[in-house]
């Protein structure tokens, strides 16, 4: 082997442990480099060595537009401190429909974002983005993305349903990232008509989870009615369902620990319960991890859990006039600062730099940088026009 050779190796190993921010610059050097900096090898690589991070999704009064930031899982932008100080913003382009743009699915770096039933795959890493074609006319609809294994493809999946007093005939399309297309397979046997947990799917194991309103039966007796968990396997295309530790109120689907878990709560959101299922796929392996009277007291809103590194301490984060983050390790309780001037915090979630999409010819670049001065800029000109 030549010595240039073991040199762009070297260089490569080196390349591997940077921001996607600075791949993108070196892919500039040359032809060579363009093309070995987005190869599927280099991207996974890249991908295994990114440490996680936690991405923060703030609402932008006045407009249905959504602003992302990212930070180390030690350095969160707590309120009082530096907050979002060096901390650029990325914005999502806004909805074009009357409705806010959700998240449904993460993978690899990839948010899978629905906007009244369009669906479109954003790195906002590299700040790109792959409009799915539309398929479905249905506005009913369980949209989840995820990674095949078996066939290194990554796979979004739609399914339709009915309401409560309709229920429609399921029907269920894949989409392959590779293949770039859509195709029909077989529908869930179980009857469902409402997708809980803010219509997320959670991908685990190789597999997409929904909660879900239905029947596991064939019979749609008020009976046989209840929650429970619709399962699909990405790379068999089969679904199966998990019964839930309780016909509870169900808040999040997530992952604690490298384990399924649920957040639920009765009548008052003071009184939530954290489950995970210690051995997936058996419900009696379900246990309480933290309930009543930890969460009592604490949390007198809606919680949503998460894990900024991989096994380590769980947080918990609400909305009360600001955001809240609880570490249930360390009983701390902190306040996130808001982007400002102009921005209240929605979401956080864990998240992993990537440079999927960089190889797809058709994903456009997406994503412009928002700053504190742009931002009171924004502001100023918003309050100025509503006088004219």
């Amino acid at each position: 082997m030549s010595s240039h050779h073991i040199c762009n190796d070297l260089l490569v190993q080196i390349f591997e442990k940077l921001p996607p921010k600075s791949i993108i610059r070196f892919r500039s050097l040359s032809k060579y480099w363009h093309s070995r900096l987005a190869t599927p090898e280099f991207i996974r690589n890249h991908r295994l060595q990114s440490p996680q991070k936690v991405l923060i999704r703030h609402t932008r009064h006045y407009e249905f537009k959504d602003i992302y930031t990212l930070h180390s899982g030690d350095r969160l932008p707590l309120f009082p401190g530096p907050g979002y100080v060096g901390i650029p913003g990325v914005e999502l382009p806004p909805s074009h429909s009357l409705f806010r743009s959700s998240i449904v699915g993460s993978c690899n770096g990839i948010l899978c974002v629905l906007d009244c039933n369009n669906i479109s795959l954003w790195n906002l890493s590299i700040r790109r983005r792959l409009i799915v074609p539309n398929n479905q006319s249905s506005p009913l609809l369980a949209v989840g993305l995820g990674f095949d294994p078996i066939t290194d493809d990554y796979k979004v999946v739609t399914v339709s349903y009915g309401n409560k007093y309709n229920l429609d005939e399921n029907s269920t399309f894949i989409y392959s990232l590779k293949q770039e297309c859509w195709r029909a397979i077989p529908s869930p046997s179980t009857r469902f008509y409402n997708v809980k947990s803010k219509g997320k799917a959670c991908f685990f194991n190789g597999v997409l989870h929904w909660v879900v309103e239905g029947y596991i039966t064939a019979e749609t007796t008020t009976e046989n009615w209840t929650l429970f968990i619709l399962t699909f396997d990405l790379s068999s295309h089969v679904f199966g369902h998990i019964l839930l530790p309780g016909s509870w109120r169900i808040r999040q689907l997530t992952t604690i620990n490298g384990c399924l878990a649920v957040v639920s709560y009765k009548r008052i959101y003071g009184d939530s319960w954290i489950w995970v299922m210690k051995e997936y796929g058996k419900f009696e392996s379900w246990c309480v991890v933290y309930g009543p009277p930890v969460t009592r007291g604490v949390f007198d809103h809606p919680m949503d859990v998460f894990q900024p590194i991989a096994n380590g301490d769980t947080l918990a984060y609400y909305y009360k006039g600001g955001s809240e983050v609880y570490n249930f390790e360390t009983g701390l309780l902190t306040e996130i600062a808001r982007f400002p001037p102009c921005c209240s915090t929605f979401e956080m979630d864990a998240y992993v730099e990537s440079l999927e999409l960089i190889d797809k010819e058709h994903a456009a670049a997406c994503g412009e940088t928002v700053n504190h001065e742009t931002n009171r800029l924004y502001k100023r000109t918003h309050l100025y026009s509503r006088y004219l």
